[in-house]
């Protein structure tokens, strides 16, 4: 079985803006919908799209984006600083600093309780006057927003004028079109429930998943032939890394390096052999990222969290009282409600209507096969 290492692709990353972009079609139109009534009716909300790890979130932000610009509406990424600091807030719309209150009611950086609650007023203020000033409408884009509940939480004092600011925004209360757009975990509609954002529009909460068949091999066909420059028909290949990537944007990724590398090494020739070298370069890098995923859990704790999921059949869920029954058998409460939470929070165990599953079919198999059989 021929490998074609010793010739690398041209770096494919994974993050980002999708070069071959098929699928979504219902959320993108549910999202221009939402951008022209908030053009017409000076309104506003939030727009969440929330997934496991590998799902496509941070290219469907951008085709979002894109769109957004597309209407002439100003858009800026920002990071959750800018939603209780001006100043951050200032530095992702490209406009000078916010202007310091001294002398008058405000002393910015002074000791005592008092001048504390002021500049946090101030914050607050400040930061909806910004967002109430831009003439364009306006889309904020925060990704890995599930941040916002763990390494990027509000510092004390702040949570309040986080809050205020997220529900101005998503009541559509500043006067003005302007929409944040977040992305995250599975969590990260949990994260904006515990800032007092509990409800969102139908077409407002999105849970991405798997691409359809259609588009999935669609992808597949432009990386084939626009960046391999096969010519002959690629169905055989399309068919052969389908059944490998479960429509995982993350795993199509890891199918179609190895595949361009081979077409090069090959001269865009299509052979059963190079096929066959590609689908065993391609489940080492689907392998390689279940080990990235389930870093920082040493190998007991990937035994406990395969075993309850055994006899669970890929893609389908458990109840939470399943998982917490079998973990409680080798860890006292606390410390299995812990692991259960960091596996959550990692995105190796994801909800569904009240119910938990290993999100991505082929690490199911993963762990599984791997962990809980030991």
């Amino acid at each position: 079985m021929r490998k074609s290492s010793s010739l690398p692709s041209d770096f494919i990353s994974d993050r980002g803006p999708a070069r071959y972009f098929h699928g979504r079609k219902q959320i993108l139109s549910d999202f221009r919908k939402l951008l022209e009534y908030s053009t017409q009716n000076k309104w506003g909300t939030t727009f969440l799209i929330q997934g496991p790890p590998g799902a496509g979130k941070t290219a469907l932000l951008y085709e979002c984006e894109k769109m957004a610009r597309e209407k002439r509406w100003k858009t800026a990424e920002i990071n959750p600083p800018a939603l209780w600091d001006p100043d951050v807030l200032c530095y992702f719309l490209g406009r000078k600093k916010a202007p310091k209150v001294v002398g008058g009611s405000v002393q910015i950086g002074t000791k005592g309780i008092a001048n504390a609650e002021l500049e946090i007023k101030w914050s607050q203020l400040t930061i909806l006057k910004k967002l109430q000033s831009i003439r364009k409408p306006l889309l904020l884009k925060l990704d890995e927003a599930q941040t916002l509940g763990t390494v990027n939480a509000p510092p004390p004092g702040q949570a309040g004028t986080t809050a205020n600011v997220l529900k101005a925004i998503h009541n559509g209360e500043l006067g003005r079109p302007v929409i944040l757009m977040a992305g995250g975990l599975g969590t990260t509609a949990n994260t904006f429930g515990s800032l007092g954002i509990s409800r969102f529009l139908p077409e407002g909460l999105v849970e991405l998943g798997a691409l359809r068949k259609e588009a999935e091999r669609a992808v597949i066909l432009d990386w084939l032939t626009k960046d391999g420059g096969v010519k002959e028909d690629p169905t055989a290949w399309i068919d052969a890394i389908v059944k490998e990537t479960h429509g995982w944007p993350q795993h199509i990724l890891s199918y179609v390096k190895p595949a361009l590398d081979q077409l090069r090494a090959d001269k865009s020739v299509m052979t059963a052999e190079g096929l066959n070298a590609v689908l065993e370069v391609g489940r080492e890098a689907r392998s390689a990222y279940y080990k990235q995923r389930t870093q920082g859990f040493p190998e007991e704790e990937r035994q406990s969290l395969a075993k309850p999921f055994s006899d669970i059949p890929i893609g389908e869920s458990a109840q939470l009282s399943k998982i917490m029954s079998s973990l409680t058998q080798d860890y006292s409460q606390d410390k299995a409600e812990t692991l259960f939470r960091r596996a959550v929070e990692k995105g190796i165990i994801d909800e569904r209507n009240g119910r938990y599953v290993i999100p991505i079919p082929s690490m199911h198999d993963w762990l599984v096969s791997k962990y809980a059989r030991i």
